[in-house]
């Protein structure tokens, strides 16, 4: 089998096989069928009493138990319609970011928000001790999915008005259930993280000007 080499001498290579938006989208799915397989069921494979929601997903404690629980928790899903929605936002808005920053810096897009996400949620609970005294043991919350990273994404895609224009009229579920700090959280770090990319383009192309027109001048002199 013969392959196409172009004249450069460089193999070419598929950009489906390098976009971190289908990676962590596929990753993100082999996970979730991976446990549903665990646990003989695909459809809510987590519950309050599995081990593995409470040793890998984000849960009240006030505190975390464990430190890898805030990466960890991005990648667990509670049923199909959690899952679904998630990748299907992440597609929208990935490839969007992908026009826009390098694969590291998107990963690092991903991750950052996704883990604010998580420690916004862990704020949450911390707020509620203090306020109270005591975490709530009848009704156990845990953190899971990777909504906190979708928005973060979204946000760093998108920008602020893009946000506020896509919340209106697509009626994106910010405020759902015990999701609103992590999507809070990813979102406002996704929202900063865009800022820092704007100033630091702006900031090069600013160098680029000045270099050129340095170099224009001493050439006409």
């Amino acid at each position: 089998m013969t392959e196409n080499i172009p004249a450069s001498g460089k193999k070419t290579t598929n950009p489906y096989l390098t976009s971190p938006t289908l990676v962590l989208s596929l990753i993100l799915i082999c996970v979730y069928s991976a446990i549903g397989f665990l646990v003989g069921d695909f459809v809510s494979p987590l519950s309050t009493n599995s081990p593995i929601l409470l040793f890998l997903a984000q849960c009240d404690g006030p505190l975390p138990i464990y430190p890898w629980t805030l990466v960890t928790s991005i990648f667990l899903h509670a049923s199909i319609i959690h899952i679904a929605s998630n990748i299907l936002f992440l597609l929208l808005f990935g490839f969007i970011l992908e026009e826009q920053v390098t694969k590291t810096r998107w990963m690092a897009t991903f991750f950052l928000t996704g883990i604010m996400g998580n420690l916004t949620f862990v704020g949450a609970d911390l707020t509620g001790f203090f306020l109270t005294g005591f975490p709530n043991s009848l009704s156990l919350s845990c953190g899971v999915g990777a909504s906190g990273a979708v928005y973060g994404v979204m946000g760093a895609a998108t920008g602020l008005r893009g946000v506020v224009l896509i919340i209106f009229i697509a009626g994106l579920d910010i405020f759902a259930g015990g999701g609103f700090f992590a999507h809070i959280g990813g979102l406002i770090t996704g929202l900063l993280l865009r800022k820092v990319l704007e100033f630091r383009v702006e900031e090069f192309l600013v160098t680029e000007f000045a270099e050129k027109s340095n170099a224009l001048h001493a050439t006409t002199w």
